[in-house]
């Protein structure tokens, strides 16, 4: 529960929340909700559920399940293809660059070219990080 420990303090101070108020919300102690934080007591499911409904996030967020405070909504494109909205927003950027316009003139070279790209920037990435 520690990531879930961390979660939770760090979610009260982005929020401006002090220890008492979030308490006072969640119907517990002051010093029941400090060990939720310490993780040194774990809430029933009903105060996690009521955590991530104050904090506007995923249960699944506060529990280290994910790491993106709510799950991706998907739009779905035709029936085989579905984008969440950093991948909708990933396409608008390409095609402001014109990228998009000119990948699409030959998709299947060019995809496999930028690929190729990508794979060598990452590749970059991580000798440099070493």
């Amino acid at each position: 529960m520690c990531k879930f420990s961390e979660r939770l303090r760090d979610l009260r101070i982005d929020y401006g929340y002090n220890q008492d108020e979030i308490a006072s919300k969640l119907n517990v102690t002051t010093s029941g909700y400090g060990y939720y934080e310490q993780g040194r007591n774990e809430p029933s499911l009903e105060t996690i559920k009521n955590m991530a409904h104050i904090f506007q996030v995923s249960t699944d967020y506060l529990l280290g399940l994910i790491d993106t405070p709510n799950h991706p909504v998907y739009y779905s494109i035709t029936e085989d293809l579905s984008l969440n909205e950093s991948e909708i927003d990933t396409l608008k950027k390409m095609k402001q660059l014109h990228l998009l316009r000119e990948v699409s003139q030959q998709p299947n070279e060019n995809v496999k070219r930028l690929h190729r790209y990508w794979e060598f920037i990452k590749s970059e990435q991580e000798l440099n990080n070493h």
